[in-house]
């Protein structure tokens, strides 16, 4: 049974991505918040954040997470390819994409530049088309005060974020560059900048790509090491 949960401590949190997810919205935003709802699963946990949606653990009753996902109507479902495919959601559509880490320490010795999230908003417009300004800026402002994020810049033209750490692993999301200056190594350099500090710490990048981008982020030092499929719903 699904069941709406009030404390942190009713969450069953594996060592995965999307436990991660759910963990870290939970520490930005604990259950105080309509937009940020957190979930007891009968073998996992899960999370309603704005229009999407992560789930973690095992699809043990398939036809009432189905019944969840369509009665919320998230976006965007992340899962486990395991629960996933158990499930049935008309209306959305699939799409591939692939977990990459690097364990390699970079030969580099340069630090990354913190960013100023207004300059980096303007790479993230710039990059990825629509973006709700307040909405995007309130939420990374508000996960780097409590400490689950940190946004990096390079030389002004390219941005990439750690959205969270869980178990000794850095997802890092968000890497882009204006369109004006891609091309010239600037979201490689950040890259290895952010992977050196990570990797210092004991800590290993990772970071989740579609088939397109797989060429750079293996040019990038980045090698796979799972995939998903990730829900987008049909409008």
């Amino acid at each position: 049974m699904i069941r709406l949960i009030s404390e942190p401590s009713e969450l069953i949190l594996d060592e995965s991505y999307y436990s991660g997810r759910i963990h870290a919205a939970c520490e930005a935003y604990g259950t105080g918040y309509d937009f940020c709802r957190l979930y007891r699963l009968d073998s996992g946990c899960g999370l309603i954040y704005n229009s999407s949606c992560v789930l973690s653990g095992n699809c043990d009753d398939p036809e009432e997470i189905s019944e969840f996902i369509m009665i919320n109507s998230p976006d965007m479902l992340e899962c486990p390819v395991s629960l996933g495919n158990g499930l049935d959601l008309p209306g959305y559509e699939k799409r591939r994409r692939i977990l990459f880490e690097r364990r390699v320490r970079p030969e580099i010795d340069a630090v990354p530049e913190e960013a100023r999230l207004m300059d980096m908003l303007g790479i993230v417009k710039d990059a990825f088309g629509e973006t709700e300004p307040d909405l995007w800026y309130a939420d990374m402002s508000h996960r780097i005060r409590h400490g689950v994020s940190r946004a990096f810049m390079c030389h002004g033209v390219s941005c990439a974020c750690v959205d969270f750490v869980y178990h000794g692993a850095a997802y890092i999301s968000q890497v882009a560059t204006v369109s004006c200056e891609r091309g010239k190594g600037y979201a490689k350099a950040l890259l290895e900048m952010i992977s050196l500090e990570l990797i210092e710490k004991g800590i290993v990048p990772r970071l989740w790509a579609y088939d397109e981008l797989a060429g750079f982020y293996r040019k990038a030092g980045f090698l796979p090491i799972d995939e998903d499929i990730i829900y987008f719903k049909n409008y």
